[in-house]
C-alpha cells in the first residue's frame, strides 16, 4: 500500500484523527511531568496492568458487539487503541499515586469513571467516534470503578508477595 493510498484509508485530514492521534502522546507526556519518579515501577506496573485490561475488555466488547467504532485512528483495529493503552491507563495512574488511601482511591475512581463514561463517551458518541448496542454509560461507570479498585488490589498483594520474597 502506498502511502497516499494510507492517508486516504486512515482519514488523517479528519481533525478526529487528529484527536485521536494526539491523545496517543499527550497523557504520557503529562504523565511523566507528574509522576513520582521514586514509585516510577509500581505506578507504571499498575498503568500496564489496566492498559492490558482495557484493550482485551475493549476487544471483547467489540467482538461480542456490544459497542463499536465508527471512526478510528487505523481502520484495521477493531477496539479505540489511544483510549485503551494512553487515556484510561494514564488518569488510572495517576489516580493510584494521588490516591494511596483507600477513601480518596474510592472516591477519585468515582469522578475518574464519571469522566469518562458520562463526558468521554458521550462526546464520542456525539463525534460519531463511538456507537452504544447495547452498552450503556451507567455499566461504563461500575466497569470502571470496578476494575479501578481490582488493580489496586492485584498491585498491592504484587507488593505483598514481593516483600515477602525479599525477606525470605
Amino acid at each position: 500500500m502506498n502511502f497516499y493510498h494510507w492517508i486516504l484509508l486512515n482519514n488523517i485530514a479528519d481533525p478526529r484523527w487528529w484527536l485521536l492521534f494526539i491523545s496517543v502522546f499527550w497523557p504520557w507526556i503529562v504523565w511523566w511531568k507528574l509522576v513520582i519518579k521514586k514509585r516510577l515501577f509500581e505506578i507504571l506496573t499498575y498503568g500496564l496492568l489496566w492498559a492490558a485490561m482495557a484493550t482485551w475488555l475493549d476487544l471483547l466488547g467489540t467482538s461480542e458487539g456490544m459497542w463499536e467504532y465508527p471512526f478510528k485512528l487505523y481502520g484495521k483495529v477493531s477496539c479505540l487503541l489511544p483510549a485503551d493503552v494512553s487515556v484510561i491507563p494514564v488518569l488510572y495512574m495517576l489516580l493510584y499515586q494521588y490516591g494511596e488511601r483507600w477513601k480518596t482511591f474510592l472516591l477519585g475512581s468515582m469522578l475518574v469513571s464519571s469522566l469518562l463514561s458520562f463526558v468521554f463517551e458521550p462526546l464520542f458518541l456525539k463525534l460519531n467516534m463511538l456507537n452504544l448496542i447495547t452498552w450503556t454509560h451507567i455499566k461504563s461507570w461500575f466497569a470502571f470503578i470496578f476494575l479501578g479498585l481490582v488493580t489496586r488490589l492485584i498491585i498491592i498483594m504484587l507488593k505483598k508477595a514481593q516483600q515477602k520474597f525479599l525477606v525470605d
